[in-house]
């Protein structure tokens, strides 16, 4: 490719996706000669057919403005030949190519043979860190103009505009990223490679100097990294207790709050006691809990008082949050809003564990390791490039597509020999301790602070510590320890490693190995591993049976069926089977070296490996993988009954069908008595817990029990709600819904939602307690035709896209409706008309029946307490408060919620969860039928009086 190419950048708008029965409506070309756009060319396509209703919305394009347009008969000579001799871009070109060839086939017009370049994936790799990659994200993300997104005009013109960034960027790399890249046997779509090739070649021929914030090491250009300079020592700083000291800090920059003014000045006025040395207090007293509502700004009502305590008494503060979102908001704020207002520096890091850090030196062998599979070259590649950028090393910063967890882990692993690495001192985690050491602000994740308490803060000077929604950290806690063992999935995983290896329909690894030095003998210590994991885990899987569920008197049916297994039961049957399992840890270890052998010799090779061979080794290794980590869990569980003893939770899951039966073992902690007062709180001052939805009564011990606070220590705030519920929102009680354990429930849920939706047509999230029940009611939904008649979207979780795909499909469209379980209750924010409406089909009471559950209840009994009202119902206050939480995020925000559960209104724990919703939210009782007539009346008056507004 060279400057004289012409590059012909191609969208099309299509009737269907399909290459088979779609239809052209719009082509738009924009041409491309030496980074300039020299031409361009439009016209609209009458296809003949109707366009559907979906492609209209998508798009814009009606029947009516292709009624006149050329059919593509008529201009399909002319766009051939413009396209002739040209290198043909788009942003997908497999879509836009192959439907363009085929209509040209359908006239008898020669397809295409151009070259080809796909601007989707080059996009993904040079610009490993942006939000997304539809041409309107990845436009938005490097600023250019895209005004008509879907409109093939924009869409070409916007496109060429990319690609002009992408032979930009590419060239602008570092020679040593550009030999790396073009190195990798990456497999790219037609000739984009090409494009990297042709960067590296005009390196070559003019060669640029290395940018001065970068460094070459090992062959590895990364940013270059110092340790930041000593925080300033000066501890003659006065906190601005004043309302007017803070008005003149907050200045023009930030807006001075009472409500917030007041949670400084308790945070202040709690750790700065001179006569009281909260240091020596005992872990657990001397809280201070405060409960500040969305809207607040209870982040810097927090960070800004600690900032002073930090620099006048020379302590660092860790901030503990459940979420990676959250960590990073709270940096934010603290780099950027604090730093600009404060009279000294101040600086926040975020840490977590180090599978979220990249390792160099595990990198660079990574790239020597052909695993034989594109997409773990993809990553490479795309990682090649972020370390050009990112000073962190932080995972998280890419947006990686469908990584896998066995790769990404072993790309954070430390080096056998740290000291010996080309590497040693420019490691990220290296990086992020010595940023630490000069941070006033540890902001950690919920299970970084469950793991790693101890580890926080220098060890002798304890640091203050707040929690940050600290309701969640329990659960964090809990979950984090679950894990199943299923024995079933663990053998088919053995037996498909030995299937790979010796199959005779395909490529198998006994195969490659025959060209592999060495190979005879790794294929018998191959095979002597497998066949003693296919001989021991059967063996244990019967032996558990036989000791646990042999003797069970109930007759059972086909299905699932939970046994809780008694602890010193389980301890006693661990120590019987210790030769067993020591068999199964060996043969899983000399599995685990084989491979490892295999793959030096494998990168050895000049050959090359064709893509069959290539992809037949990564399922291989991905086999592997599956069986280790089956091992780790069988490892945890042997580890929990020696570390928690009276802390955990163990119980069998026999599933009984055609073929027989399977088991399956889980297991974990039960609950978090005592394990922040042992584990957490030691190594800190007197925690703050702060969050919107703490409470659950106002004679609730809930929290105070799962967070091991002692109450009659603490100074506890509550603030009032910041919004004007009154005359934002509406809680609609409906008061005649068929009880969620009737039969007709599902059908009863789909004839209301269907009713609410032909009045209202705001984006609207539907929680639901269970997967399966979304995916019954989404699907009569379907049938009934709901979204065709009311020009709607109906999103459902686990069946139309992931939780991050559908939330950002709230974001940029309207007429969306989102069925939504577990995730959607929390951690949604959706301001203005992103969401208008939430329905709660059913009260988030936890699954009853479960053994973890039961086994809780039978807990709380032993200590003389009651189950439901200590632990069912305190939950479902909080979870509850959280879902009505998604709908009212600015002060502007109007909404409503609609309660489709009538156990609200007629049982007698109903008046504590509507004692719990905003103070000032009206709470109307309504029929089914009358649902949907109040929203359109709720809405069409909000929606005057904004429009009177503006």
């Amino acid at each position: 490719m060279q400057k004289k190419d012409i590059y012909a950048v191609v969208d099309l708008e299509t009737t269907k996706t399909s290459q088979d029965d779609g239809h052209i409506i719009q082509i738009a070309i924009a041409f491309v000669q030496n980074k300039t756009i020299i031409n361009q060319f439009s016209t609209m396509i009458n296809p003949g057919t109707n366009i559907p209703r979906h492609i209209t919305q998508l798009t814009g394009i009606t029947n009516g403005m292709v009624k006149h347009a050329p059919y593509f008969e008529e201009v399909a000579q002319t766009i051939h030949a413009m396209l002739q001799g040209t290198i043909f871009v788009a942003h997908n070109v497999n879509f836009d190519l192959p439907f363009l060839n085929i209509e040209f086939s359908r006239l008898g017009i020669t397809p295409l043979d151009s070259d080809a370049i796909d601007t989707v994936p080059l996009s993904q790799l040079l610009w490993p860190t942006a939000p997304g990659y539809r041409l309107v994200d990845i436009a938005k993300y490097l600023g250019i103009l895209h005004e008509h997104p879907h409109q093939a005009d924009s869409d070409a013109a916007t496109t060429a505009e990319l690609f002009i960034s992408i032979l930009n960027r590419a060239q602008s790399l570092p020679m040593v990223t550009l030999q790396s890249l073009t190195g990798l046997p990456l497999v790219l779509p037609r000739q984009s490679k090409q494009v990297l090739v042709d960067a590296l070649r005009l390196n070559r021929e003019k060669p640029q100097p290395l940018a001065h914030n970068l460094q070459v090491i090992d062959g590895l250009a990364i940013r270059r990294f110092s340790a930041p300079a000593p925080l300033v020592d000066d501890q003659n700083v006065t906190y601005p207790a004043k309302p007017s000291q803070k008005k003149q800090l907050l200045g023009d920059t930030l807006t001075y709050r009472d409500e917030q003014a007041k949670l400084m000045n308790f945070v202040d006025h709690h750790y700065d006691q001179a006569d009281n040395d909260l240091s020596q207090k005992e872990p657990g007293t001397d809280a201070l809990v405060i409960e500040a509502p969305t809207g607040m700004g209870k982040t810097l009502g927090y960070t800004l008082p600690y900032a002073y305590l930090a620099q006048k008494n020379r302590k660092q503060v860790v901030v503990s949050v459940p979420t990676i979102t959250l960590q990073n908001q709270v940096v934010q704020v603290i780099n950027q809003q604090l730093n600009a207002i404060l009279p000294f520096e101040v600086r926040a890091v975020s840490l977590k564990g180090q599978t979220h850090y990249l390792n160099l030196q595990s990198f660079k062998r990574s790239l020597n390791v052909d695993e034989g599979s594109a997409a773990l070259q993809f990553i490479k590649a795309q990682i090649l490039v972020w370390l050009t950028e990112t000073l962190t090393g932080d995972f998280d910063e890419l947006n990686l597509i469908n990584p896998q967890t066995e790769f990404m882990n072993k790309l954070s692993q430390p080096a056998n020999n740290p000291t010996g690495s080309a590497f040693y001192g420019h490691e990220f985690s290296e990086r992020q301790h010595i940023i630490a050491q000069e941070s006033q602000f540890l902001v950690v994740n919920h299970a970084y602070l469950a793991s790693y308490a101890h580890k926080l803060g220098p060890k002798n000077d304890a640091a203050y510590l707040v929690i940050d929604e600290p309701q969640h950290l329990p659960d964090a806690v809990v979950q984090q320890s679950r894990r199943q063992l299923n024995f079933n999935r663990w053998f088919d995983d053995v037996n498909e490693a030995q299937f790979l290896f010796d199959r005779s329909a395909n490529v198998n690894i006994q195969t490659i190995l025959t060209r592999i030095p060495g190979g005879r003998k790794l294929k018998n210590r191959f095979l002597e591993s497998i066949h003693q994991l296919q001989a021991e885990i059967p063996q244990l899987e019967t032996k558990l049976y036989r000791r646990f569920l042999l003797n069970q008197k109930e007759v059972l049916g086909s299905g699932v069926h939970d046994f809780p297994v008694d602890l010193h039961e389980l301890a006693q049957f661990w120590v019987e089977q210790a030769g067993r399992v020591q068999k199964i840890h060996q043969g899983i270890a000399d599995l685990q070296t084989c491979l490892n052998d295999f793959l030096d010799e494998f990168s050895q090779l000049k050959h090359v490996f064709s893509v069959d061979e290539r992809q037949t080794i990564a399922d291989f290794r991905r086999c592997l993988n599956l069986i280790a980590n089956s091992e780790h869990s069988l490892t945890v569980f042997q580890q929990d009954l020696v570390e928690f003893p009276e802390a955990s939770v163990f119980w069998l899951t026999q599933n009984l069908d055609q073929e027989g039966q399977h088991l399956k073992l889980s297991g974990g902690l039960l609950h978090t008595v005592d394990y922040f007062k042992t584990r957490v709180y030691p190594h800190f001052m007197p925690v703050t817990l702060i969050g919107a939805t703490l409470f659950t009564s106002n004679k609730s011990n809930y929290l105070y029990d799962r967070l091991n606070i002692d109450r009659s220590t603490a100074e506890v705030h509550t603030f009032n709600d910041v919004f004007d519920y009154a005359n934002q929102s509406e809680f609609i009680l409906v008061n005649d819904a068929v009880n969620p354990t009737d039969s007709g429930y599902v059908d009863y849920l789909s004839r209301t939602i269907a009713d609410i939706l032909e009045h209202v047509h705001e984006n609207t999230l539907i929680l639901f307690n269970s997967l399966e029940t979304i995916q019954q009611v989404y699907q009569q939904l379907q049938k009934m035709n709901v979204a065709n008649k009311n020009q709607l979207t109906i999103l459902a979780q686990g069946i139309t896209g992931s939780r991050g795909r559908i939330l950002k499909r709230m974001q940029n469209e309207q007429g969306i409706i989102t069925l939504g379980a577990n995730s959607f209750w929390e951690g949604v924010d959706l301001p203005a008309e992103q969401l208008r409406l939430v329905i709660i089909t059913r009260l988030p009471f936890d699954q009853p029946n479960s053994i973890p559950k039961k086994a809780e209840e039978a807990f709380l009994r032993a200590q003389g307490r009651q189950p439901f009202y200590q632990s069912t119902l305190p939950k479902a206050v909080l979870r509850l408060r959280q879902g009505v939480g998604r709908l009212i995020r600015t002060p502007t925000d109007y909404g409503a919620v609609v309660m489709l559960d009538v156990r609200m209104l007629e049982k007698p724990y109903g008046k504590t969860l509507r004692n719990m919703l905003p103070k000032t939210m009206p709470q109307v009782e309504r029929a089914s039928q009358a649902v949907g007539p109040e929203l359109a009346q709720f809405f069409k008056q909000h929606d005057e009086k904004q429009h009177h507004l503006n």
